[in-house]
């Protein structure tokens, strides 16, 4: 007899709102920041085995080859929910970066439109 599914509904929105986070993240420009991309990769390697993980699951049958099943994908929910939570951190890292070097952008843009240079800060 097959088994309901396994991946929990949150997991399921938690996983929408990554993508809808990679998806600003595509439209802002910093996608391509290879912390991101790494992330990226993790996450839709996780969630392929969740997938997998799950399948196995409602086709399992007896009580052994049920209990190991029900564990790999008690596995694949976890390793999901971190390569989520990864991924969030490397699109804040990626923003951040971005933000800071479209300043120096213009703070550059700003010395060069002067002709001179501002002095160097003291160190503190």
């Amino acid at each position: 007899m097959p088994r309901a599914t396994r991946i929990p509904p949150d997991l399921v929105a938690k996983f929408a709102g990554c993508e809808e986070a990679y998806e600003q993240a595509t439209r802002e420009g910093y996608a391509e920041n290879p912390g991101v991309i790494a992330a990226v990769t993790a996450l839709k390697s996780a969630w392929k085995a969740l997938y997998v993980a799950n399948h196995n699951l409602k086709t399992a049958e007896g009580v052994l080859p049920a209990r190991f099943a029900a564990l790999r994908a008690d596995l694949a929910c976890r390793a999901t929910r971190k390569a989520c939570t990864n991924l969030h951190a490397a699109i804040v890292q990626a923003a951040a970066e971005n933000d800071l070097y479209n300043r120096c952008l213009m703070l550059a843009d700003d010395d060069q439109g002067s002709g001179k240079r501002r002095a160097p800060r003291a160190a503190a």
